[in-house]
Protein backbone atom coordinates (compact mmCIF):
# COMPACT_ATOMS: atom_id res chain seq x y z
CA UNK A 1 0.00 0.00 0.00
CA UNK A 2 1.04 3.63 -0.47
CA UNK A 3 1.88 6.19 2.17
CA UNK A 4 -1.75 7.27 2.01
CA UNK A 5 -2.52 4.05 3.88
CA UNK A 6 -2.07 5.80 7.21
CA UNK A 7 -2.79 4.08 10.55
CA UNK A 8 -6.52 3.64 10.19
CA UNK A 9 -6.83 0.75 12.58
CA UNK A 10 -5.66 2.54 15.65
CA UNK A 11 -8.72 4.75 15.63
CA UNK A 12 -11.25 2.01 16.00
CA UNK A 13 -10.17 0.45 19.25
CA UNK A 14 -10.16 3.74 21.12
CA UNK A 15 -13.52 4.99 19.89
CA UNK A 16 -14.78 4.53 23.44
CA UNK A 17 -12.95 3.36 26.53
CA UNK A 18 -15.24 3.62 29.55
CA UNK A 19 -14.59 2.38 33.07
CA UNK A 20 -16.37 -0.62 34.57
CA UNK A 21 -15.91 -0.43 38.30
CA UNK A 22 -16.21 -3.05 40.95
CA UNK A 23 -15.71 -6.80 40.87
CA UNK A 24 -18.15 -9.05 42.63
CA UNK A 25 -16.22 -12.30 42.23
CA UNK A 26 -12.98 -13.58 40.70
CA UNK A 27 -13.10 -13.62 36.91
CA UNK A 28 -11.50 -16.02 34.48
CA UNK A 29 -9.56 -14.79 31.46
CA UNK A 30 -12.50 -14.83 29.06
CA UNK A 31 -14.68 -12.96 31.57
CA UNK A 32 -11.96 -10.33 32.00
CA UNK A 33 -11.78 -9.95 28.25
CA UNK A 34 -15.54 -9.52 28.10
CA UNK A 35 -15.29 -6.76 30.69
CA UNK A 36 -12.67 -5.07 28.52
CA UNK A 37 -15.00 -5.41 25.57
CA UNK A 38 -17.79 -3.84 27.61
CA UNK A 39 -15.64 -0.73 28.08
CA UNK A 40 -15.68 -0.29 24.30
CA UNK A 41 -19.28 0.66 24.61
CA UNK A 42 -20.11 3.69 22.46
CA UNK A 43 -22.06 2.53 19.44
CA UNK A 44 -21.10 5.51 17.26
CA UNK A 45 -18.17 7.91 17.29
CA UNK A 46 -16.79 10.92 15.41
CA UNK A 47 -13.53 12.86 15.84
CA UNK A 48 -10.62 14.50 14.10
CA UNK A 49 -7.37 12.59 14.51
CA UNK A 50 -3.78 13.79 14.27
CA UNK A 51 -1.25 11.17 13.21
CA UNK A 52 2.50 11.60 13.54
CA UNK A 53 4.35 8.73 11.88
CA UNK A 54 8.13 8.32 11.95
CA UNK A 55 9.68 5.86 9.49
CA UNK A 56 13.46 5.47 9.20
CA UNK A 57 13.93 8.85 10.86
CA UNK A 58 11.50 10.75 8.62
CA UNK A 59 8.29 12.07 10.18
CA UNK A 60 4.97 12.44 8.35
CA UNK A 61 1.97 14.25 9.79
CA UNK A 62 -1.67 13.80 8.89
CA UNK A 63 -5.01 15.19 9.99
CA UNK A 64 -7.98 12.90 9.47
CA UNK A 65 -11.70 12.81 10.17
CA UNK A 66 -13.10 9.55 11.47
CA UNK A 67 -16.54 8.02 11.91
CA UNK A 68 -17.12 4.57 13.41
CA UNK A 69 -20.13 2.43 14.21
CA UNK A 70 -19.88 -0.60 16.45
CA UNK A 71 -16.93 -2.91 15.96
CA UNK A 72 -16.75 -3.30 12.21
CA UNK A 73 -17.68 -0.09 10.39
CA UNK A 74 -15.32 2.83 9.88
CA UNK A 75 -14.99 5.74 7.46
CA UNK A 76 -11.72 7.66 7.46
CA UNK A 77 -11.07 10.78 5.38
CA UNK A 78 -7.68 12.47 5.11
CA UNK A 79 -7.85 16.28 5.53
CA UNK A 80 -4.13 17.16 5.54
CA UNK A 81 -1.60 17.38 3.96
CA UNK A 82 -3.23 19.03 0.99
CA UNK A 83 -1.70 16.58 -1.49
CA UNK A 84 -3.62 13.73 0.17
CA UNK A 85 -6.80 15.64 1.05
CA UNK A 86 -9.98 13.79 0.09
CA UNK A 87 -8.42 10.35 0.12
CA UNK A 88 -9.86 7.85 2.53
CA UNK A 89 -10.80 4.35 3.61
CA UNK A 90 -14.03 2.52 4.24
CA UNK A 91 -14.33 -0.66 6.28
CA UNK A 92 -17.54 -2.68 6.45
CA UNK A 93 -16.95 -5.95 8.25
CA UNK A 94 -14.09 -7.70 6.48
CA UNK A 95 -14.48 -5.57 3.34
CA UNK A 96 -12.14 -2.66 2.72
CA UNK A 97 -12.05 0.11 0.10
CA UNK A 98 -9.57 2.90 -0.65
CA UNK A 99 -10.44 6.11 -2.48
CA UNK A 100 -8.22 8.79 -4.03
CA UNK A 101 -9.56 11.83 -5.92
CA UNK A 102 -6.86 11.33 -8.54
CA UNK A 103 -8.28 7.89 -9.34
CA UNK A 104 -11.88 9.04 -9.03
CA UNK A 105 -13.38 5.74 -7.92
CA UNK A 106 -13.07 3.56 -4.84
CA UNK A 107 -10.87 0.49 -5.14
CA UNK A 108 -11.67 -2.69 -3.24
CA UNK A 109 -8.66 -3.99 -1.35
CA UNK A 110 -8.07 -7.69 -0.62
CA UNK A 111 -9.00 -9.02 2.79
CA UNK A 112 -5.30 -9.39 3.64
CA UNK A 113 -5.25 -5.59 3.77
CA UNK A 114 -6.93 -5.85 7.16
CA UNK A 115 -3.89 -7.67 8.57
CA UNK A 116 -0.98 -5.95 6.81
CA UNK A 117 0.89 -3.03 8.37
CA UNK A 118 -0.32 0.25 6.93
CA UNK A 119 1.96 3.06 5.80
CA UNK A 120 4.99 0.92 6.65
CA UNK A 121 4.64 1.41 10.40
CA UNK A 122 2.16 0.88 13.19
CA UNK A 123 -0.73 -1.60 13.16
CA UNK A 124 -2.84 -2.98 10.37
CA UNK A 125 -6.42 -1.94 9.87
CA UNK A 126 -7.60 -5.06 11.66
CA UNK A 127 -5.05 -5.24 14.47
CA UNK A 128 -6.72 -2.81 16.81
CA UNK A 129 -10.34 -3.15 15.78
CA UNK A 130 -12.26 -4.54 18.76
CA UNK A 131 -14.10 -7.05 16.60
CA UNK A 132 -10.85 -8.52 15.32
CA UNK A 133 -9.20 -8.51 18.72
CA UNK A 134 -11.95 -10.47 20.40
CA UNK A 135 -13.28 -12.50 17.50
CA UNK A 136 -10.01 -14.06 16.38
CA UNK A 137 -8.29 -14.73 19.73
CA UNK A 138 -8.86 -16.81 22.83
CA UNK A 139 -7.83 -15.33 26.17
CA UNK A 140 -5.65 -16.85 28.88
CA UNK A 141 -4.79 -15.15 32.19
CA UNK A 142 -1.02 -15.15 32.63
CA UNK A 143 -0.83 -13.13 35.82
CA UNK A 144 -2.52 -10.68 38.10
CA UNK A 145 -0.27 -7.65 38.11
CA UNK A 146 1.21 -6.65 41.44
CA UNK A 147 1.42 -3.29 43.21
CA UNK A 148 4.62 -2.32 41.37
CA UNK A 149 2.76 -2.51 38.06
CA UNK A 150 -0.97 -1.85 37.94
CA UNK A 151 -2.66 -2.60 41.28
CA UNK A 152 -5.49 -5.01 40.69
CA UNK A 153 -4.85 -5.11 36.97
CA UNK A 154 -4.53 -8.10 34.67
CA UNK A 155 -2.10 -9.49 32.13
CA UNK A 156 -3.81 -11.58 29.43
CA UNK A 157 -2.34 -13.66 26.63
CA UNK A 158 -4.46 -13.73 23.48
CA UNK A 159 -3.81 -16.76 21.27
CA UNK A 160 -5.18 -16.79 17.71
CA UNK A 161 -7.76 -19.40 16.86
CA UNK A 162 -6.65 -21.92 14.22
CA UNK A 163 -8.92 -20.49 11.53
CA UNK A 164 -8.17 -16.84 12.31
CA UNK A 165 -6.68 -14.75 9.44
CA UNK A 166 -4.01 -13.14 11.65
CA UNK A 167 -0.23 -13.05 11.35
CA UNK A 168 0.63 -12.93 15.05
CA UNK A 169 1.63 -15.78 17.32
CA UNK A 170 0.10 -14.12 20.36
CA UNK A 171 -0.81 -10.82 21.97
CA UNK A 172 -0.07 -9.80 25.55
CA UNK A 173 -2.70 -7.39 26.82
CA UNK A 174 -2.34 -5.34 29.99
CA UNK A 175 -5.64 -4.25 31.51
CA UNK A 176 -6.23 -1.90 34.43
CA UNK A 177 -8.37 -2.74 37.44
CA UNK A 178 -11.18 -0.83 35.70
CA UNK A 179 -10.83 -3.06 32.61
CA UNK A 180 -9.34 -0.29 30.48
CA UNK A 181 -6.62 -1.24 27.99
CA UNK A 182 -3.16 -0.09 29.06
CA UNK A 183 -0.79 -1.86 26.65
CA UNK A 184 -0.82 -4.44 23.85
CA UNK A 185 2.37 -6.26 22.82
CA UNK A 186 2.29 -8.15 19.51
CA UNK A 187 4.47 -11.25 18.97
CA UNK A 188 5.30 -13.10 15.77
CA UNK A 189 5.03 -16.85 15.33
CA UNK A 190 8.56 -17.34 16.74
CA UNK A 191 7.93 -15.36 19.89
CA UNK A 192 9.67 -12.15 18.82
CA UNK A 193 8.12 -8.77 19.61
CA UNK A 194 6.66 -7.13 16.52
CA UNK A 195 5.21 -3.96 18.05
CA UNK A 196 3.96 -2.45 21.28
CA UNK A 197 0.96 -0.18 21.70
CA UNK A 198 0.55 1.97 24.80
CA UNK A 199 -2.59 3.91 25.68
CA UNK A 200 -2.27 7.25 27.46
CA UNK A 201 -3.93 8.02 30.75
CA UNK A 202 -7.64 8.12 29.92
CA UNK A 203 -9.56 11.34 30.25
CA UNK A 204 -13.23 11.48 31.11
CA UNK A 205 -15.44 12.69 28.28
CA UNK A 206 -18.97 12.77 29.68
CA UNK A 207 -19.52 9.27 31.04
CA UNK A 208 -16.66 7.78 29.04
CA UNK A 209 -13.01 7.27 29.96
CA UNK A 210 -11.14 7.97 26.76
CA UNK A 211 -7.40 7.74 25.89
CA UNK A 212 -6.74 10.73 23.68
CA UNK A 213 -3.18 9.63 22.87
CA UNK A 214 -1.98 6.22 21.63
CA UNK A 215 1.64 5.36 20.82
CA UNK A 216 2.63 2.48 18.54
CA UNK A 217 6.30 1.44 18.38
CA UNK A 218 7.46 -1.20 15.90
CA UNK A 219 10.39 -3.52 16.62
CA UNK A 220 12.52 -1.65 14.06
CA UNK A 221 12.02 1.64 15.89
CA UNK A 222 9.37 3.15 13.62
CA UNK A 223 6.78 4.99 15.64
CA UNK A 224 3.24 6.28 15.31
CA UNK A 225 1.56 8.73 17.69
CA UNK A 226 -2.17 9.34 17.47
CA UNK A 227 -3.93 12.25 19.13
CA UNK A 228 -7.72 12.39 19.11
CA UNK A 229 -9.34 15.82 18.93
CA UNK A 230 -12.92 16.80 19.80
CA UNK A 231 -14.36 13.29 20.20
CA UNK A 232 -18.14 12.85 20.00
CA UNK A 233 -20.02 9.75 21.14
CA UNK A 234 -23.44 8.31 20.36
CA UNK A 235 -24.04 10.63 17.41
CA UNK A 236 -26.86 8.66 15.84
CA UNK A 237 -25.07 7.03 12.92
CA UNK A 238 -26.50 3.91 11.31
CA UNK A 239 -25.17 1.39 8.79
CA UNK A 240 -26.43 3.44 5.84
CA UNK A 241 -23.75 6.06 6.55
CA UNK A 242 -20.92 3.66 5.68
CA UNK A 243 -21.14 3.34 1.92
CA UNK A 244 -18.76 3.45 -1.03
CA UNK A 245 -20.83 6.33 -2.42
CA UNK A 246 -20.13 8.41 0.67
CA UNK A 247 -16.45 7.51 0.53
CA UNK A 248 -16.28 8.67 -3.08
CA UNK A 249 -18.55 11.67 -2.65
CA UNK A 250 -16.73 13.25 0.25
CA UNK A 251 -19.96 13.89 2.19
Amino acid sequence: MTRLSVLVAILVIVTSVGAVSGQEEPLDAEAILERVRATLGAESFHARVELEITISGTTYRYLMEVWTLGEDRALVRILEPEVDAGSGYLQVGDDLWYYSPTVGTAVALPAIGLTQALFGAGPSLGDLAPGTLFRDFDAHAEAILGPTDEPGGYLLTLVPRPEAPVVYGKLEVTVTADYVLSEIVYYDQRGGVVRAVTFGEPLRVGDVLFPTEVVVVDANGDRAIQRILDPEFEIGLDASFFTVERLEGGK
